[in-house]
């Protein structure tokens, strides 16, 4: 990639993420980097150094957040990545908590943003992930979510289910980006041209503005304000060429 290109927090991002690899090499070790957006973790895909040595890790399979695992196959086994689940439940059974209530009262704590991962919250329970390092100041000082009391216990991956997809297909002339965004959210094509040049499209969580991009099955695209959907296979032709793709629509 072009890191001239790169924004100063970007380029600080890498320089990290390049110095763990260069302890890990020295001290033939397993090192873990905090959490990181989908935004960071395709930032760090496409820096040629750090091919090889890199992987991510959320603590379940569909995590959005996740922490930089770096060290190369033959520093296998390592130890278990510094994940640690928490659940929670209100004690008021007429108050719910939401992902922002549940982020809030952990910042509250003084807790960085790239020290907790994943929150999944459902009414008056949920879970998060969290790095080893703050799990014991959050088991002895989160008391409130919201304004409301809480208990805690430990949580686990089964915490955190694949999102609900509905299963839908679309008839389009190409994978261009623009094509599959027209058809996905019911708008034109220049609509979704001037949505992409905007920046308010997103594959795999990363803001894109070429219009010719080529999506593949496994993307995720997303328009804001319209929703989400997961890319699938191309199930056919038809007779004019045009394609048949099956997706997935996030609910």
């Amino acid at each position: 990639m072009n890191l001239s290109a790169a924004s100063p927090e970007e380029r600080l991002l890498i320089r990290h993420i390049g110095d763990l690899a260069d302890r890990s090499r020295r001290h033939y070790q397993v090192l873990y980097s905090h959490f990181l957006t989908p935004a960071e973790q395709q930032l760090l895909r496409e820096v040629p150094e750090l091919a090889g040595c890199l992987s991510f890790e959320g603590g379940f399979p569909h995590a959005q957040r996740c922490l930089a695992r770096v060290g190369t196959e033959e520093y296998q086994p390592d130890e278990a990545p510094p994940l640690r689940y928490i659940h929670f439940e209100i004690t008021d059974p007429r108050a719910e908590a939401g992902h922002r209530d549940v982020l809030g009262s952990l910042m509250g704590l003084g807790i960085k943003r790239e020290m907790v991962g994943d929150i999944a919250a459902l009414g008056r329970e949920g879970s998060f992930v969290c790095h080893a390092s703050v799990e014991e100041h959050i088991q002895w000082n989160l008391q409130r979510i919201g304004h409301s009391r809480v208990r805690l216990s430990p949580g686990s991956p089964d915490d955190f289910p694949p999102p609900v997809t509905e299963d839908a297909s679309i008839n389009i002339s190409s994978l261009r980006l623009d094509a599959v965004c027209a058809a996905c959210f019911h708008i034109s094509r220049t609509q979704a041209c001037e949505h992409i040049r905007g920046g308010t499209v997103f594959v795999n969580d990363v803001p894109v503005n070429d219009v010719s991009r080529l999506l593949s099955p496994g993307d995720r695209l997303s328009l804001r304000g319209k929703g989400k959907v997961l890319i699938g296979p191309v199930t056919g032709k038809s007779k004019k060429d045009r394609l048949f793709v099956q997706i997935g629509i996030y609910r």
